[in-house]
């Protein structure tokens, strides 16, 4: 699930994923991305605004490392998964979206001044 980050110069040129050997792990959390594409969860709401960012690959690569990284913690600090409610999940996203462009209009204000 990683991305081959190929930079020279300190310029990405490349950032796709390798296709050496299939990973078990890896083709099941995709996997499970692509079953929660339509789903009404937080993460099924996380997959469609990740494809509407850089298409399908892109949300099942994003979604597949987030189901990846939760898995992980669950195992690592033997602990039962608690999900976020989709309404609490979305009206958090709203919020540091109008922060970011509050942000944002701050800083343009400043530059035309």
């Amino acid at each position: 699930l990683c991305p081959n980050n190929k930079i020279s110069g300190g310029k990405l040129i490349s950032s796709t994923l390798l296709k050496k050997k299939p990973n078990p792990a890896s083709q099941a959390f995709r996997n499970a991305a692509n079953a929660v594409q339509r789903s009404d969860n937080w993460l099924g709401d996380y997959f469609r605004r990740m494809k509407a960012k850089g298409g399908n690959k892109y949300a099942t690569v994003a979604t597949a490392n987030k189901i990846a990284t939760i898995y992980y913690k669950m195992v690592s600090s033997q602990q039962e998964f608690s999900p976020v409610e989709l309404t609490a999940y979305q009206k958090k996203y709203r919020q540091a979206k109008i922060i970011y462009l509050e942000r944002r209009l701050f800083e343009l204000k400043k530059e035309a001044a």
